[in-house]
């Protein structure tokens, strides 16, 4: 046994360069799993660590709760804790301002307490309690608790607003963000809640948590919860299940361990095909030594132990170091993804920091690394046990029992680099194959990293040009009827002069505008947008849609589509289906009755008809105009926004945004997944150039011999310097044909999966030619670099001592 492993043990010594490449392959691909374990490891701990602060500590929540009904959840022993939230008013502004109640209990499972920044929680009726974003809405600044605020509220839209005085009780964190936020909240008293919502009129939403006597997991959450309503008489409909706290907190559930599964598995895979192609070239190439110890009297199992030590040795060399390293750069590169992510949540609490170190998981990825090293030794530990020892002698990898024509054509240089590769076909398959993979892998993720498109997703919401003005308007609004979109369209701020105003305006170039309708059809009212074919075939394109979306048919047959495919079923409607409806526009009407043709996936309004229908029906009117897009130069956006900025602050009814907004908000989304992803592809790099190197390095040394003959009787530096060039150029261009043909299409059917699958960025596929550009230049450039290394290491030597060399 003892004498097995010295054998191993000096057979490694004596092929040092042979020994040192196999220890560099195994380090760099247990490297890459390391770092893929402990990065993976390290974001789930921080999910389940910051999955509090987050997404909050509740489990759930039930909507449209009575107080008897919540009075039944805290006698029942499976909820832990329990508490309500309601609305207590709307507050008059121009974003979306809100009055909210909170019990003790939901202050501390929706993270409240924790954002408390100065003073406490109201308790009297007229205190309040809010962010300083809140309270700038309402024109004060530097607010701190004590100061007295005054502002506009009305607890239902049948409702007047009333002024009320508040005194400030307490000032929540505000965390900064380049992001302008549109929805604000300020929290009341329950003394408040009670002196404006009568007693019948009380309706929660009930937070909760389970307690552990509960049997639930991320799959069965929601049902069990359903279960727990009914008991209690609560509409089951009204379940809403914290899913995010759930699934880091309890487990991740069914899908995402497979998603995760899958994942580990594709890059197991990779790692053993690399591995074992590297064993493959490198010890088959001994197979006549192994042949000589046969000879001499050891056994099949004999062979097949030194085989297996002798790889084991290596592995067992860089295992270590590869877990070490893979630890080190996973755990930065964690935190560096923790810190972005961070950085890129607006109004969300920093993470807290997190350990990445498993000693299980490291021990697991070193036991991955040799079981793979142990499945790429099988093939030669079967080659050297099965054949005799004269059989060994003779043994050349791809040999053939064909008998060869012999020729007396001139041999050329190109001659003897395709009788090369030819005579080896099996090893240059293999050897193309391989490094065809991890090209394989990166040009599919560039495909994937270079169709996230923030521009095109700030063009989603900012359509044209640099600023958008819309209508802010209701529905339904009783007490306000002038709020609703059928009052505003009479008197429209948006109108021909406000556009002519912003067409006069310095520095704005171009004003595009788009008409919106009022559409009563029964006892129901809907807003409607006329499409004209460009944007029309651009919303279509979009994905999500359903039904026959042709423009030139909905003109033709004046259609109608539904304005979110997800709902349209919720909403009793179907394709086909026909409506009888009336459109207004502010000046006239028309009765409309049309086929519901389509849905477009998500658009501004409930409905929308193309443009020439809305001629063919007589709505031409000039002030119909719904959203106004505004263009200017670079040099005068600061102008031109503050100008809008002004018209929007004199109208109630009118909201700005900015294509620059919405572009800092697609790139904060996409900042870490990008880093994600072109962090992974480094690696997958690094292990892809590991595995060229070894493979050159392999051949042209096995073939030291080979090539001192040639020289020998009568090839010059330059032919060999030429053959060694054209060789590794096959290598590198047949590496480059498979990743083009296999990675161009996987790359767009890794786009097309993430696009139907509404994938943040994924809209329009982005041939990766930069990436693919930057892959061959380097692929070929590092070829040709370690061809003309190899061949000047190859001449340090003399002829007679690379005829002399065994490998």
């Amino acid at each position: 046994m003892k004498m097995i492993t010295t054998l191993a043990a000096a057979n490694n010594k004596k092929n040092k360069v042979r020994s040192i490449l196999v220890i560099a392959a195994v380090f760099f691909t247990t490297l890459l799993l390391t770092i893929i374990a402990t990065c993976g490891y390290g974001m789930m701990e921080s999910q389940r660590v910051n999955a509090g602060r987050l997404y909050g500590t509740y489990y759930g929540t039930y909507t449209g709760v009575r107080e008897d009904q919540f009075a039944r959840m805290k006698q029942r022993g499976e909820f832990k804790k329990a508490g309500v939230m309601a609305t207590a008013g709307e507050v008059e502004g121009k974003a979306d301002i809100s009055l909210i109640y909170s019990d003790s209990s939901v202050l501390e499972m929706t993270n409240q307490r924790r954002n408390l920044s100065q003073g406490r929680f109201p308790v009297k009726e007229n205190e309040i309690t809010a962010s300083p974003d809140f309270f700038r809405q309402l024109g004060y600044d530097s607010v701190k608790p004590g100061d007295r605020i005054v502002l506009n509220s009305r607890e239902s839209m049948s409702q007047k607003y009333k002024e009320r005085e508040f005194a400030v009780s307490g000032v929540l964190k505000d965390y900064e963000s380049n992001i302008k936020g549109t929805s604000f909240y300020g929290l009341v008293s329950k003394s408040y809640y009670d002196s404006v919502i009568p007693d019948a009129g009380h309706v929660y939403t009930a937070y909760f948590q389970l307690s552990d006597s509960v049997s639930i997991s991320y799959d069965t959450a929601e049902e069990t919860m359903k279960n727990l309503a009914q008991k209690c008489g609560i509409d089951p409909k009204g379940v809403s299940v914290n899913g995010y706290y759930l699934m880091w907190k309890l487990d991740p559930g069914i899908e995402n361990i497979t998603i995760c599964a899958g994942i580990s598995l594709l890059v197991i895979l990779f790692s053993v095909v690399v591995i074992y192609h590297i064993f493959q070239v490198g010890i088959a190439q001994k197979v006549q030594e192994y042949g000589k110890i046969k000879a001499l009297g050891a056994t099949r199992r004999q062979m097949k132990k030194l085989v297996f030590r002798e790889g084991m040795l290596l592995a067992l060399t860089a295992v270590p170091f590869g877990v070490a390293a893979g630890y080190g750069i996973g755990s930065a590169l964690t935190r560096i993804l923790m810190m972005k992510s961070s950085s890129v949540q607006p109004g969300m609490p920093p993470l807290e920091m997190v350990s990445c170190f498993s000693l299980p998981l490291l021990v697991f990825c070193g036991v991955l690394s040799l079981a793979a090293v142990w499945i790429a030794l099988k093939r030669p530990m079967r080659i050297v046990a099965k054949i005799s020892p004269v059989e060994a002698m003779k043994y050349q990898e791809n040999s053939s029992p064909k008998k060869i024509r012999r020729s007396r054509k001139a041999l050329s240089v190109w001659g003897l680099t395709k009788s090369n590769l030819t005579a080896y076909w099996k090893r240059t398959l293999k050897t193309i194959l391989a490094m065809g993979l991890s090209c394989v892998l990166f040009v599919a993720l560039s495909s994937f990293a270079g169709s996230i498109d923030n521009e095109y997703n700030a063009r989603k919401e900012v359509e044209h040009g640099q600023f958008v003005l819309s209508l802010d308007y209701s529905m339904n609004d009783t007490a306000y009827p002038e709020n609703n979109l059928d009052s505003i369209l009479k008197n429209n701020p948006l109108g021909q002069k406000t556009i002519e105003k912003i067409k006069g305006m310095d520095g704005v170039t171009d004003v595009t505008s788009r008409k919106y309708l009022y559409m009563t059809e029964g006892n129901n009212t809907y807003s409607v947008m006329v499409l004209n074919r460009e944007d029309f075939e651009k919303h279509a394109g979009e994905g999500g849609i359903l039904g026959d979306m042709d423009y030139e048919k909905a003109s033709r047959e004046n259609g109608i589509f539904y304005g979110w495919s997800n709902f349209i079923g919720d909403s009793g409607y179907r394709i086909g289906q026909k409506i009888s409806s009336n459109l207004e526009d502010g000046s006239t009407s028309q009765n409309y009755e049309a086929v519901i043709m389509g849905s477009f996936g998500s658009l501004d309004t409930d409905w929308a008809i193309t443009e020439d229908t809305y001629r063919k029906l007589g709505l031409e009117n000039a002030n119909a105009s719904g959203t106004v897009w505004v263009d200017c130069s670079q040099e005068d956006l600061g102008k031109v926004a503050s100008a809008l900025e002004q018209l929007s602050d004199e109208n109630d009814h009118i909201s700005m945004d900015s294509y620059e907004n919405q572009l800092n908000l697609s790139r904060s989304a996409s900042r870490v997944m990008q880093f994600a992803v072109y962090a992974f592809m480094a690696v997958i790099g690094i292990i892809s150039f590991m595995n060229m190197a070894n493979t050159m390095i392999i051949s042209i040394i096995t073939r030291k011999q080979e090539l001192g003959i040639l020289q020998a009787i009568g090839m010059t530096s330059g032919q060999l310097n030429r053959m060694l060039q054209m060789e590794g150029l096959f290598f590198s261009v047949g590496t480059l044909l498979v990743s083009f043909v296999i990675g161009i299409p996987a790359g767009y059917t890794v786009f097309y999966y993430a696009k139907t699958h509404s994938y943040f960025g994924m809209n329009i596929y982005h041939f990766p030619w930069i990436q693919i550009l930057a892959m061959t230049i380097v692929i070929i450039a590092l070829q040709l670099i370690l061809s003309w290394l190899l061949s000047r290491n190859v001449k340090k030597e003399s002829i007679v001592e690379r005829i002399r060399y065994q490998g």
